[in-house]
């Protein structure tokens, strides 16, 4: 079983890559259940869930018109298997995914 390389995007928190198994339990333990995957670039899926809404977890992030409420994953399949993102891949989504409004909170 071999890893791969993810982006992780949290509420409130910058997103970060993060190495895991190449498993769908290692996958889909980051993200509430149930699963709903969307395609946002070719062969790049943004993983999320579907019901974190009406289970009242907090807003992540907006992609265009849809909210995403709670943990989601950006990750990369091809041939119809999770492979890694690589360095270009998630440098663009972490500046895509990053916090918009950023407080700096000084004492």
């Amino acid at each position: 079983m071999n890893n791969i390389k993810i982006l992780v995007v949290e509420p409130n928190k910058e997103p970060y890559e993060k190495i895991i198994k190449n498993t769908l339990d290692s996958i889909y333990g980051l993200v509430y259940y149930p699963y709903q995957q969307i395609e946002i670039d070719k062969n790049v899926y943004l993983i999320y869930s579907k019901e974190a809404e009406s289970n009242n977890f907090p807003i992540c992030r907006k992609l265009k018109e849809l909210k995403i409420y709670s943990n989601f994953v950006v990750i990369k399949k091809e041939n119809n298997k999770f492979v890694s993102l690589n360095d270009m891949e998630l440098k663009k989504y972490i500046k895509m995914f990053q916090l918009k409004d950023k407080i700096q909170i000084t004492i």
